[in-house]
């Protein structure tokens, strides 16, 4: 009896601990529920000249398709935003309609948001590409301190990305635990080695933009948030995107949803707050198309300072990335909007969240945006396809 005892003291905390390291794991199979019958939702705008209701049609068999709770989506032509919409549930359980105001993860999309506040420190001679992070992070570790924007932004410093952690869980993408400062989120990696020396490879990761959110902190003498919101979002009347936090207001944000087949469960909650740089932010479809309006049409930075944020950064060999990445956006061409003989420029970054998928294109050559946001997580690549559809409506209009 006392061996039996002594045995359980052991074995019951191992069990309580296990789960609680591996809980996502451990619950996954639980709190799946039947989709309700969602296929015969409709839009909830309803356009009447024929690019918008082409765009509305697309938007429907893209819901068809997707199998996400809710859409968004929004597109943006000369400095305008042209056509909005959205299909489906903010919130399954309670039958909440989504609106055009609900909010969602944008995943790595962050970067691209990111980048407008970096072109401003740029910009006005507080920063340069080749600034190194010792000269506006004091904290910052002797193996970080002498890697340079350019490197951060480009994803060629060598940081290291998501790992595990002695945390709860054990995986640091899963975070759950709130970060109040970017000094507490730059300390997850700090003591890392790197990946290569810095310039000479590339290696995509989050963690650069934890960083480079500290630079662009020191460089301006504001937190990260505060300088993002008075710097980009409050000149450009944006209301709707805001750094993740676990104080920030629910109602007009979505549930996120995980969907296998005809179920769908709720994701485990994470906290975004370590990385809001490079995949913390929420956002409308709405507001990134301004964003994205403002970013081609000069609104906040000027063209040479544009130009710079999206010419793929080169490797200290002088051959570029292998993503054509440039500092918070990829920069290629693709044939799928007309065929090889019309090549279309697209500036982009996509973004996987937990329960959240998120698209956002610049067409320069139309001056044309569009975004596109679900919250279930998913692959970025059906919403490429329908951003090209959205695009060639909206350019032959």
């Amino acid at each position: 009896m006392k061996k039996c005892i002594i045995i359980t003291s052991i074995i019951l905390p191992i069990l309580i601990i296990g789960f609680f390291l591996f809980e996502p794991i451990m619950t996954y199979k639980s709190g799946w529920h039947s989709f309700p019958n969602i296929q015969n939702l409709e839009p909830i705008t309803h356009h009447n000249d024929e690019a918008s209701k082409k765009a509305d049609s697309i938007l429907t068999e893209m819901f068809t398709h997707l199998k996400a709770p809710g859409l968004s989506v929004a597109a943006g032509k000369k400095g305008k935003v042209i056509w909005s919409n959205a299909i489906g549930y903010q919130d399954v359980k309670k039958g909440k309609g989504i609106s055009l105001d609900t909010k969602f993860r944008i995943g790595s999309t962050s970067k691209a948001v990111t980048s407008l506040g970096l072109g401003v420190l740029l910009q006005n001679g507080k920063l340069n590409p080749n600034s190194k992070v010792k000269e506006f992070v004091p904290y910052a570790t002797e193996t970080l301190s002498e890697i340079t924007l350019k490197q951060l932004a480009s994803h060629t410093s060598g940081i290291r990305n998501y790992g595990t952690c002695l945390c709860f869980p054990i995986w640091e993408h899963l975070n759950n635990d709130e970060y109040t400062t970017v000094q507490k989120s730059v300390g997850i990696f700090s003591d890392s080695p790197l990946l290569f020396p810095s310039g000479t490879n590339f290696s995509y990761s989050s963690y650069n933009y934890t960083l480079l959110s500290a630079m662009l902190e020191g460089a301006s003498g504001k937190d990260f948030l505060n300088f993002m919101k008075d710097e980009i979002f409050t000149p450009l009347g944006l209301d709707n995107i805001h750094g993740e936090t676990s104080s920030l207001l629910t109602e007009n944000i979505s549930t996120f949803y995980e969907v296998d087949e005809n179920m769908y469960k709720e994701v485990f909650k994470v906290n975004n707050s370590n990385k809001w740089a490079g995949g913390g932010f929420v956002a409308t479809p709405t507001d990134l198309v301004k964003l994205g309006n403002a970013f081609l049409n000069y609104q906040i930075l000027d063209k040479k300072i544009t130009e710079s944020l999206i010419q793929p950064v080169s490797l200290d060999n002088g051959e570029v990335n292998d993503q054509n990445y440039a500092m918070g956006w990829r920069n290629s061409f693709t044939e799928k909007i007309f065929d090889q003989n019309h090549k279309v420029q697209i500036i982009h970054h996509a973004g996987t969240a937990a329960g959240s998928t998120s698209v956002f294109i610049l067409f320069p050559e139309y001056n044309i945006s569009i975004s596109i946001l679900m919250n279930r997580s998913g692959s970025v690549s059906d919403l490429f396809t329908y951003s090209y559809d959205l695009a060639k409506t909206f350019i032959t209009k």
